[in-house]
C-alpha cells in the first residue's frame, strides 16, 4: 500500500477546459519516482455532475499515457473510471474524486463521491434496463479486485488492475 510519508511532487495537468470555471475543477497529478519503488499517483476532483465524466475519463487517458500504460490496460482503466464517475455523478454527493496510483504492476482506481447529498435528484422516465444499469458489472469484469464502501459522507469504490507486462 502506500506509504503517505513519502515526499512527493505535484504538478499541474492541464488548465481547465474551456466553458468551466477554475474554482469547480481540482486537477493535481503528484508523481513519485518510479526508479525508487514509489507509486505514482494522481488526482481529479470535480463537481459530480454527468457533464464532468469526458473530464475524468480524458485526465485518466492523459495520466496514464504519460506513466506508460500499455493501450489496452489503459482502455479498460478510462471505462472503469468512466462508469464508476457516471454512477458518481448520477446517484453520489456534490463531489466526486478520482484517484490513480501505480505501484509496480497493479494500477489501483477509486472513485469517491463526497459532500453535501443532492437535495433530489429527477427520476429518469423510460429508462431502459437493457442498455442500463450494468456499470458495475462492466468494472467488475475488468478489475482483478474491487471494494465498494458506503461511508457517512459518500461512497468510495475501489478497482485494482493488473497491468501486462510493460
Amino acid at each position: 500500500m502506500t506509504n503517505h510519508s513519502m515526499p512527493v511532487t505535484a504538478t499541474a495537468v492541464a488548465p481547465a477546459p474551456a466553458g468551466i470555471p477554475p474554482t469547480s475543477l481540482t486537477r493535481r497529478a503528484a508523481t513519485t519516482d518510479p526508479a525508487a519503488g514509489c507509486p505514482r499517483q494522481a488526482l481529479l476532483t470535480l463537481p459530480a455532475e454527468t457533464k464532468r465524466v469526458r473530464i475524468a475519463r480524458e485526465f485518466t487517458a492523459d495520466v496514464l499515457s504519460r506513466w506508460q500504460v500499455s493501450g489496452d490496460d489503459r482502455d479498460s482503466a478510462v471505462l472503469i473510471v468512466s462508469e464508476l464517475a457516471t454512477n458518481a455523478a448520477l446517484y453520489g454527493h456534490a463531489e466526486l474524486t478520482v484517484r490513480l496510483a501505480l505501484s509496480e504492476n497493479i494500477l489501483h482506481v477509486a472513485v469517491a463521491d463526497c459532500g453535501r447529498p443532492p437535495a433530489s435528484r429527477a427520476k429518469r422516465p423510460g429508462i431502459d434496463p437493457i442498455e442500463h444499469g450494468r456499470g458495475m458489472d462492466i468494472v467488475e469484469c475488468l478489475a482483478h479486485w474491487t471494494d465498494v464502501r458506503q461511508e457517512a459522507d459518500g461512497r468510495r469504490v475501489h478497482a485494482h488492475l493488473l497491468l501486462a507486462a510493460q
